[in-house]
């Protein structure tokens, strides 16, 4: 009786080997990847833009921000249906895209992959207002979270 258990417990570890390997060479599932959440033309317009470190400097940088629309930050649809915008460091305006990345985020930046160090993700956008905030960890240690707050609201 005992080789009869040896054998059976020798062919049931076998059969959860098996079993454990065919889970193991199925991938894991991909990101969702839809399309991104704003189109460039809801960006495109004159701006008044600040930017925050902490989230609780929110509600004072929104106001800072309309406060700039002496002095807007205007953002203009670009030669290839993008937006023309600053770069990190950057003082001359490059075409940015908006590109959908994994489930369901936004990033704005250089033609290309999404999430990439150039890029911002859009957090949150609205007629009237948008925020980002850079990839790279370093932009986004010195820049923080960006606000634009549309100058001239619309209805």
């Amino acid at each position: 009786m005992g080789k009869i258990n040896r054998g059976g417990l020798l062919a049931l570890a076998g059969l959860a080997a098996a079993i454990l390997a065919g889970c193991a060479s199925e991938p894991p599932p991909s990101p969702v990847v839809s399309g991104p959440a704003v189109s460039p033309e809801a960006l495109v317009g004159k701006w008044g833009f600040a930017a925050y470190h902490r989230d609780s400097d929110r509600p004072r940088t929104v106001k800072e921000a309309l406060a700039q629309c002496n002095k807007p930050y205007v953002i203009s649809k670009g030669p290839n249906g993008g937006l023309m915008m600053n770069l990190a460091d950057q003082r001359e305006l490059s075409e940015l895209v908006l590109k959908p990345g994994p489930d369901g985020k936004t990033f704005l930046g250089p033609p290309g992959d999404a999430g990439t160090a150039d890029d911002r993700q859009v957090l949150n956008v609205d007629p009237n207002s948008f925020t980002t905030i850079w990839v790279d960890p370093d932009n986004a240690s010195r820049y923080g979270t960006s606000v634009y707050e549309r100058c001239g609201k619309r209805a």
